[in-house]
């Protein structure tokens, strides 16, 4: 009788064993948890990209040491947002404007996989914090309108950004933004 139940248990666990070896593998290592596919992130991302279209806001500064202030009126425009889930990379085409003189009319593709981090800061934040990497520790700076910025950086400090005015949808997107970023084996860093 023990003879047949180790029987029973050997050719059991062979079969148990050779149902899973006949499961597929998946393409690539996913982490585990709900959410969406990334198909259907990368369709989300690519349209509220698209719809962000021109967007246009003032930088106000000013100089605390000598109580100067002057502006910069900026134009920026994303538009031709193809999000890749197959190959996890976002490509479009940007152009900024400041003051009337384009300074940008570019093509520009992240790779999902090399993200190592996708940050959500106010457009003063952001200003202020080039202004002191720069140098200039007694510039303050206001972005009016408001506007929100989702930072995509990848390995090798290359910097992508995206800018909003709705802070639900920049809310919304940054976070859409790192589950893909996870779906696709990067890490989604401080957000």
């Amino acid at each position: 009788m023990k003879t047949l139940r180790i029987l029973i248990s050997v050719l059991v666990l062979t079969a148990f064993s050779a149902a899973f070896a006949q499961q597929p593998v998946a393409s690539r290592p996913q982490p585990a948890g709900n959410g969406p596919s990334l198909a259907v992130t990368m369709q989300f991302i690519q349209a509220r990209l698209n719809e962000q279209g021109k967007m246009n806001w003032t930088t106000h500064y000013h100089d605390s040491v000598d109580n100067t202030n002057w502006i910069y009126q900026f134009i920026f425009e994303v538009n031709k947002v193809v999000a890749d889930a197959s190959a996890c990379t976002i490509s479009y085409h940007y152009k900024i404007t400041r003051d009337g003189v384009q300074i940008s009319d570019s093509d520009a593709s992240l790779n999902l996989h090399d993200v190592q981090d996708v940050t959500l800061i106010t457009g003063d934040q952001r200003q202020n914090n080039n202004d002191l990497a720069g140098g200039h520790t007694t510039w303050n700076t206001k972005v009016d309108p408001p506007i929100f910025d989702l930072i995509v950086r990848e390995q090798g400090k290359a910097e992508y950004y995206f800018f909003f005015f709705n802070e639900d949808t920049a809310n919304r997107v940054t976070k859409v933004m790192g589950h893909a970023v996870e779906l696709c084996g990067g890490s989604r860093g401080s957000f």
